[in-house]
């Protein structure tokens, strides 16, 4: 039914109330839908929308206006009303992701080593760097007044927790095979640590320099990620090459109780040896095999499309998603996040060439509505607000806000002035063209980090650029699996733009840790029995632990699907399929 009189003395009651020292809302306008059944009070607020005050001010607005006033449905959306919601959602969630990981990794290190005992060692490692690096930061955001990156966090716990235990598992698995030749059990930890440090500190640093190449990045979010995942994987490889050792020593053969390795047990497992036989006898045959594997799942990425809109990152019913809900049955899909246009005149003009400048606006392709909102500097800045029809975060109107400056430009240069044109539609558009410059670059940079590294440790050439080759076709087959899963299985018409880059960090650089672990052992075992044995033997003694590692790695990524966030569903689920392909 249309809005009765009683309700829109309502409305407009809330329009005063806004405009009345609710801070830091700077203006408020009521708008009436066409068929007089909605109201929208568009409140311009002030402030950082990262700050607590920012997010207090729209708890505020909520908090008075509640879910009914006068028998109508209420919702405050718009972009406050969503950064608002996104902050609920990672409020308690570094906690439910700690305890959530903690537990998953125990279980599967409990069915890995059959022990009540040593499972304890890599999560006490890991947890101690954890909680040093998380202190540290906490110290310096405290210091510089800047506020952690939620998602960064939340990543943070899942992969020192993932990788932390890989490199723990890569010790106590050298260390079980030195048990087995030693009869002194610091002497089989020594010579398990002196075999396996370099291929850890390795790992550890490509980790840590390839997240820190994020800092290439334009893009506020992605720079966001580099130091905290950085400063987290470093601390913890620290802790794994120091208070790892120191645990294990203290226990002795006890860590493994009760299926203690004694000395002349066997070495070998016989499953994965006939692996590594089988792949050594016709080496081209696999990896030919492999690759077309890889690149038939690589062809899922033709069909990736780019999802900006932050209404549909939400998996579930959060109050700005029912407000955008609401807002669409009465109101153009644009009214959600207007945007504003500014033109600086050399003369304050006249009403008529105001006119003008308006309907020019209202003519750009996709506009609903245009109107002049005030002007400044003795009528010489103009203010526009503009409505596009459809969705504000859509890839579709990011492209009409190109047009629509183009117009504003043309129009203002008519008259000597120059145009801007903003709002959260046109800052999405320049994160778009930001995002792929920075995507292009940060990949390049990494690629190049990971190459230098990987030639250090083999000292070679060639062969980190065929390692370097294989983790990006498995990147490629990876991403291109999600983007099939999320759009087959999930519904999901597109995956967030800022997907690939993410994916494609942590899977060259976990992808990496791989390859530098099997390979350094290749090259260890090469130098005493020559390379086709050196790598049957290479193979057959680490093959078990790296599948071990991979699924807990991939296991601690899909523990983010616990989040009610698509961006890092679409993370959980492609590192842990790229995860499970490098392994």
């Amino acid at each position: 039914a249309p809005l009765t009189a009683e309700q829109k003395q309502a409305i407009e009651a809330g329009e005063t109330w806004l405009t009345s020292g609710v801070e830091p809302v700077n203006s408020a306008r009521v708008e009436y839908s066409d068929d007089g059944k909605g109201a929208l009070i568009f409140a311009s607020l002030g402030g950082t929308p990262g700050e607590v005050s920012f997010r207090e001010s729209v708890q505020s607005i909520r908090d008075h206006f509640g879910d009914t006033v006068a028998d109508m449905e209420v919702r405050v959306t718009g972009p406050g009303g969503l950064i608002t919601d996104v902050y609920e959602i990672f409020l308690n969630a570094d906690v439910k992701l700690l305890v959530g990981t903690v537990i998953l990794v125990l279980v599967l290190l409990l069915v890995i080593y059959r022990s009540p005992v040593l499972p304890f060692v890599p999560l006490l490692a890991v947890g101690f760097g954890y909680f040093v690096a998380g202190g540290i930061l906490a110290l310096v955001a405290t210091a510089t007044g800047t506020t952690l990156s939620g998602q960064a966090t939340s990543l943070m716990v899942i992969l020192l927790f993932g990788a932390g235990t890989d490199y723990g598992l890569l010790l106590i698995a050298r260390y079980r095979e030195e048990l087995r030749r030693e009869r002194d059990a610091r002497v089989a930890l020594a010579t398990a640590l002196g075999e396996t440090w370099e291929a850890i500190a390795a790992s550890g640093l490509t980790v840590t320099l390839a997240v820190l190449t994020l800092l290439f990045a334009r893009y506020g979010d992605y720079r966001s990620f580099a130091p905290v995942l950085g400063l987290g994987v470093f601390v913890t490889l620290i802790a794994g090459l120091t208070l790892m050792p120191a645990l294990l020593a203290l226990l002795g053969r006890r860590a493994f109780w009760p299926r203690m390795p004694r000395r002349g047990d066997a070495t070998e497992h016989r499953t994965w040896r006939r692996i590594a036989e089988t792949v050594a006898a016709a080496p081209r045959r696999s990896a030919a095999i492999v690759a077309a594997i890889l690149v038939v799942l690589a062809l899922g990425v033709t069909l990736y499309s780019p999802r900006f809109s932050f209404t549909e990152d939400f998996l579930k019913d959060m109050p700005s998603k029912q407000g955008y809900a609401l807002l669409e049955r009465h109101f153009p899909k644009g009214a959600l996040a207007p945007t504003t246009v500014l033109i600086k005149a050399p003369e304050a003009p006249p009403e008529p060439v105001i006119g003008m400048i308006t309907g020019a606006l209202n003519e750009a392709p996709g506009v609903a509505a245009a109107f002049p909102t005030g002007t400044a500097d003795e009528g010489k800045l103009l203010s526009f607000q503009v409505i596009l029809e459809g969705d504000p975060y859509s890839k579709e109107a990011l492209q009409q806000i190109r047009e629509l400056r183009e117009v504003a430009r043309e129009t203002a240069a008519a008259g000597g002035g120059v145009a801007l044109v903003g709002g959260p539609t046109a800052i999405q558009a320049d994160t778009w063209a930001l995002s792929n410059r920075d995507t292009l670059l940060v990949a390049v940079v990494a690629l190049v980090v990971v190459g230098v590294i990987l030639a250090v440790l083999l000292r070679a050439l060639v062969a980190p650029f065929y390692l370097l080759l294989t983790n990006v076709l498995s990147y490629l087959a990876a991403l291109g699996l999600t983007i099939v899963i999320t759009e087959v299985l999930f519904g999901w018409e597109r995956i967030s733009y800022r997907i690939p880059l993410y994916m494609f960090i942590f899977l060259v650089a976990l992808g990496s840790d791989y390859n530098i672990f099997i390979t350094t052992r290749i090259r260890s075992e090469a130098l005493r029995h020559g390379l086709r044995d050196g790598t049957v033997k290479a193979v057959t003694a680490t093959g078990g632990v790296l599948t071990s590692a991979g699924i807990i790695l991939a296991g601690t990524f899909l523990i983010l699907l616990s989040q009610p966030v698509k961006d890092l569903a679409e993370i959980s689920i492609g590192v842990a399929l790229g995860v499970l392909i490098d392994t």
